[in-house]
């Protein structure tokens, strides 16, 4: 952002304020800048940069949503080079995984907003619950090739129960290389289904 004042004072506050971090969290490029006669004309322009690691204030984002919670945890990171893994184990898992995962699955989708606001490079995150995620994950995929399998041999197209986008699209994955199966979302959220298809 393009913070403007008579000193370079007037930038630092600005941008503190503008940003809600110290100024050891900002990068400051002076623009444009003229001294003045005893302060009188004085002028800075400057471009300022909030650099924040994102997996940090990730991890940070969910610590804090444990204690707004009133749950005691931990949270474990595991990062790769496009992606992070933030794996929680609490007091109360089953909370916060709720019914059928839902909110598991709200709390990943704005941790990832958190994350990625602080990055230019997107990054793939998942939030796991003491490995219930990972665990789900592998039952959806191992499901979606036990019907393209049987879909494959009877070469009779499978309509699936209607499910998440999340899990859609793991299944669209676990069969993207499959050489004689298609899969297709069809139907409207919260109906929207899967139909795995035989591909000639």
């Amino acid at each position: 952002k393009i913070f403007e004042g008579k000193v370079m004072d007037d930038i630092i506050v600005a941008a503190q304020n503008h940003f809600h971090h110290d100024q050891q969290h900002l990068t400051i490029h002076v623009l444009e800048e003229k001294k003045g006669i005893f302060g009188i004309g004085a002028y800075v322009k400057a471009k300022v940069t909030l650099n924040l690691d994102p997996i940090e204030e990730g991890k940070k984002y969910l610590l804090q949503l444990l204690s707004d919670l009133c749950l005691e945890g931990t949270v474990e990171v595991d990062s790769a080079q496009h992606s992070v893994t933030f794996n929680i184990d609490s007091n109360n898992n089953g909370m916060i995984i709720g019914r059928e995962g839902k909110t598991l699955q709200a709390i990943q989708t704005l941790t990832s907003q958190v994350v990625n606001q602080y990055t230019k490079s997107h990054l793939k995150v998942l939030v796991d619950i003491n490995g219930y995620k990972q665990q789900h994950n592998q039952k959806i995929e191992y499901f979606a090739r036990k019907i393209a399998k049987e879909v494959t041999q009877t070469k009779i197209d499978a309509k699936l129960d209607p499910m998440n986008a999340y899990d859609r699209r793991l299944i669209h994955q676990a069969l993207s290389d499959w050489k004689h199966i298609q899969t297709v979302s069809e139907g409207a959220d919260p109906n929207r289904y899967i139909m795995i298809k035989y591909k000639r």
